[in-house]
């Protein structure tokens, strides 16, 4: 990812199964110039179990709910939830975890997130269902709300 604006990987602390992915916000977006930190560990079970993901920096996000303490998913994506190994949703298609997905589709499905990009980014299935349900309901305030956010918790 050294070519990509957008991505930042580094080591949280000094074990190598442990990252910290940020996410820049997408020019465009209510997530616009945010510095997004996103805690990635692996288990010891990995390929077979999918990493844990974190989203560490406070955010308006119907995908991600920053009202969930640390140790517990905040994200809503079949990828990284273990209860979903192996598994594709029939409504939607999303598949959960395999061995043979990569740290790569992490990183590009969170970024797709955070770059308001479909499938990624899906409002209609919220885990923050606040902000869901704003998103539909009143655009422009989720819009606001959302950039305000950013201004608060991911800019310098």
């Amino acid at each position: 990812y050294k070519d990509d604006e957008y991505v930042i990987i580094e080591p949280w602390g000094r074990s190598i199964d442990h990252l910290r992915l940020t996410i820049i916000g997408k020019e465009g977006t209510p997530y616009e110039k945010g510095r997004f930190i996103f805690e990635i560990k692996f288990p010891e079970n990995y390929p077979f179990q999918p990493p844990y993901a974190y989203a560490v920096t406070l955010m308006w996000h119907p995908n991600i709910d920053s009202s969930i303490p640390p140790g517990k998913l905040n994200i809503c994506l079949d990828l990284i939830n273990p209860d979903l190994v192996g598994k594709v949703d029939a409504s939607t298609g999303a598949s959960g975890w395999t061995p043979s997905k990569t740290l790569t589709n992490i990183i590009e499905a969170l970024k797709g997130m955070m770059h308001v990009e479909p499938p990624f980014f899906n409002p209609g299935d919220p885990l923050n269902h606040e902000a869901g349900e704003q998103y539909f309901r009143a655009l422009k305030k989720f819009e606001s709300k959302a950039e305000s956010w950013t201004k608060k918790y991911a800019c310098d």
